[in-house]
């Protein structure tokens, strides 16, 4: 949706370095915010956004309007059913995962791409994709890219500029409590709960809105004894929703770190 940062640019150069040609989308979609949402405030930053695809070597990008992609006489909605759309992120935004794999069907159907990438940030979201990919026979792989990071451990969001000096401070333990539950989950606990707690003891004092145990495959949480999977996280801080997660498997699948000027073109 732009305002792109280095996490982007990580999508963009792995696409640039395993395809032939490489494309980009620019598109605040509107289907994908609910009431109350940051759809008028969320930050629009494209002459940035071009000059940094621009750099990483992408040979097209389309920026589409409202008007574009959503012309008066559209009358078509892509929607999955299932405890997939309707668990975690579907359960406190009901409309959601509706406007995500509407647009997205669109963009693959005007790019006609071969390979389309996405972070594992927004973990629900490309399982979401890779679900409509299959169900509708959309010849497309849907590649999943590891979190991008900055030195701290705060997983890169457009986002994140909403965040104050405070706010932004404070962030990092959101990183912290993942890592901690992923490390006691290698030496040997198993308890669901307890992980959870782990997660919510470290970061006493925030707003949580869930802390939860996920598969990678199906999204379907994790029961005792907790086996391979994700520990998923979302802190409010004041109005702005941070999401974060963290394999159980490895200490490293799944996540980078990078400095700024590491993806060329990254904004700051």
């Amino acid at each position: 949706m732009g305002a792109l940062h280095a996490g982007h640019g990580a999508l963009v150069a792995r696409a640039r370095r395993e395809n032939d040609i490489c494309a980009a989308s620019i598109f605040v979609n509107p289907k994908q915010f609910g009431p109350g949402e940051d759809f008028e405030s969320y930050p629009r930053t494209e002459d940035a956004d071009l000059a940094m695809l621009r750099d990483l070597g992408s040979d097209l990008v389309l920026i589409g309007t409202n008007e574009d992609l959503y012309p008066e006489e559209f009358a078509t909605r892509v929607e999955l059913k299932g405890p997939l759309v309707t668990a975690a992120e579907g359960a406190r935004r009901p409309t959601h995962f509706a406007g995500v794999t509407t647009v997205v069907a669109k963009l693959f159907g005007l790019f006609e791409p071969t390979r389309a990438y996405f972070g594992w940030k927004d973990m629900q979201q490309l399982l979401v994709i890779r679900r409509m990919v299959d169900d509708l026979s959309i010849p497309v792989e849907v590649v999943g890219c590891e979190i991008v990071r900055e030195d701290d451990g705060v997983a890169m969001s457009s986002r994140n500029r909403y965040l104050d000096r405070e706010a932004r401070m404070r962030a990092p333990k959101i990183h912290e409590a993942l890592v901690l539950a992923a490390r006691a989950w290698q030496g040997g606990e198993r308890r669901a709960e307890r992980l959870r707690a782990m997660v919510r003891e470290h970061l006493h004092g925030f707003d949580l809105e869930y802390v939860e145990l996920r598969s990678t495959s199906s999204f379907e949480e994790l029961q005792d004894p907790v086996g391979p999977g994700r520990i998923l996280v979302v802190a409010r801080m004041e109005t702005t929703r941070l999401l974060d997660n963290y394999p159980l498997d490895s200490l490293s699948e799944g996540t980078a770190t990078v400095h700024s000027d590491d993806v060329r073109g990254s904004t700051p």
